[in-house]
Parts: structure tokens; sequence; C-alpha cells
């Protein structure tokens, strides 16, 4: 099981050109093979920023959807529990990491497309990190009430708005049914990968607003 969890995890080399961002590995070659041509269709030439900058999109808050289903409908895997969420989040972090990528690429070339890039950057890291939130917070815990009651007012609040639109949240997993176990499991195994992309993606935006 050690050796299993290891290669779930085990660090990639990246270009010295970027930002250093431990990556997770994945092993399913299928998910891989959907994600590089999705990023396929969004390679864009590199175009100097025009003046007027085009108009930022709407931001976008996040709606969270939990499903009904749990932990005992992945048995037929033969994964453990946090195996699964862990497959889950590292699906989410390497969309989160190739959009930062695409972001910081655009930004440093100041092309027209570098706002929108760091827009769904921004919002790849929200899918990832409520969703590790919501895997590794106590459901009895006051914190798991109120992250749930900030997320659903942020998104009442914006949809109110004109113009704003509500990012949906989507788990494949009910958190309330996650045990114990598998959220420290999770933190465990995750956790610090969450932090770096989040300060990368943070710094980032503040680099943008400066420039």
């Amino acid at each position: 099981m050690a050796s299993r969890a290891t290669s779930l995890l085990h660090p990639v080399l990246r270009s010295s050109t970027r930002p250093s961002i431990v990556s997770l590995r994945t092993t399913n070659a299928t998910q891989s093979t959907t994600r590089l041509l999705s990023l396929g269709a969004r390679i864009r030439p590199s175009v100097p920023a025009l003046s007027p900058t085009l108009p930022k999109t709407a931001a976008i808050t996040p709606t969270i959807r939990t499903p009904a289903r749990t932990y005992s409908n992945g048995k037929s895997s033969g994964k453990s529990e946090g195996d699964l969420l862990v497959e889950e989040l590292q699906e989410l972090y390497e969309i989160a990491t190739d959009e930062f990528e695409i972001a910081t690429d655009s930004t440093n070339n100041a092309t027209i497309y570098a706002s929108s890039d760091r827009e769904s950057a921004r919002d790849a890291l929200n899918q990832l990190q409520i969703t590790y939130e919501l895997y590794t917070t106590d459901v009895s815990s006051p914190e798991f009430q109120e992250l749930q009651k900030k997320h659903a007012d942020q998104a009442d609040k914006q949809a109110n708005v004109e113009g704003e639109a509500s990012q949906v949240i989507n788990t494949n997993f009910n958190p309330a049914e996650v045990s114990d176990e598998a959220r420290a499991e999770v933190r465990k195994r995750v956790g610090q990968r969450v932090r770096e992309l989040r300060n990368a993606v943070e710094n980032l935006e503040e680099r943008a607003m400066e420039d």
C-alpha cells in the first residue's frame, strides 16, 4: 500500500523556465490524453497586448454540488477510500497546474489572453481548493458548516449581481461520508501541494496587478 501511495504522488521534473510546482503523477492514461487534447485546443499564438486591453470577464463564485455517491460505490475498484479521494484531487491538481502554466506564459508574454487565462487558473484552483477543504474538514465540526455556508452565501450574493456567474463545484463523493482516517490521509498526501499552487497563483495575480 505504501508503494502505491508513493507512486501516485511521485514528483516529475518541469521546465526550468516555469515556476517550480510539485506535480502529481497520473496513473490514468485516458484522463491524461483527454486533458492534453483539451489543452491543445487552447494553444494560441503569442500576441502583444492591445490598447485598450480586453475587458475582464465576470467574476465566478463557486456553488457546491455534492452527489449521493459514497465510498461503498467504489469498492469494486479495489482501491482504498483515501486512494479514491487522492485520485480525484490529483486530477484537479493537474488541471489547475496546467491552467496556471498557461496563465504564466501569457502573462510573461503580455498577450491579449493573459487576463482571461489568469481567471481560468483561479477557477481551476477554486475547484481544487474547495474540494480539498470539503474532503479534509470534519463534517461534525463548526468549520465544516461554516465552509458550506460561506460558499452558499457567496453564490447567492453573486447570483443577484448582474453579469456575475456561478462556478459549480462537483465532488465525486459525498464529503459527509468520508472517514476521519481518509481525511487525515488526504491532508498528508495532498495538502502541501494545494498550498504551493495557491501561493503560486496568488503571486501571479499580484505580479499582474503591479505590471
